[in-house]
């Protein structure tokens, strides 16, 4: 089952430990709306609609990659079994390493709808 089929036009919120609070919505099968749910850096992007690529892991258990078009990048793991969630983003910031800057992310999340 693809991510798209699983959430058959409901939402997802994902809350993070850092603060961080999204509503995803899967458009399609490549297409995904996110939506920033709590305060965001100033200049930062508030809502976004990016193509994405998505792959079921394990029985309930989803790998979703997007790029936006700022340029960071999200990885994010979604497990519907523990309604859990897990994203590595990248931004590019040349004081790091790469000239990416980085951050972890653990959360839970909720079906919505």
């Amino acid at each position: 089952m693809t991510m798209y089929e699983k959430l058959n036009g409901k939402q997802l919120e994902v809350k993070y430990e850092t603060g961080a609070h999204y509503r995803m919505t899967y458009l399609s099968e490549n297409e995904l709306k996110w939506e920033a749910l709590s305060e965001v850096a100033e200049g930062e992007a508030t809502t976004g609609t990016e193509p994405y690529w998505a792959y079921e892991v394990a029985e309930g258990i989803y790998h979703i990659d997007w790029i936006e078009q700022d340029g960071m990048t999200a990885a994010q793991t979604v497990d519907f079994n523990k309604l859990q969630a897990t994203a590595f983003l990248t931004w590019g910031d040349e004081s790091e390493r790469g000239g990416r800057g980085k951050i972890l992310m653990h959360g839970t999340i909720t079906v919505i709808g």
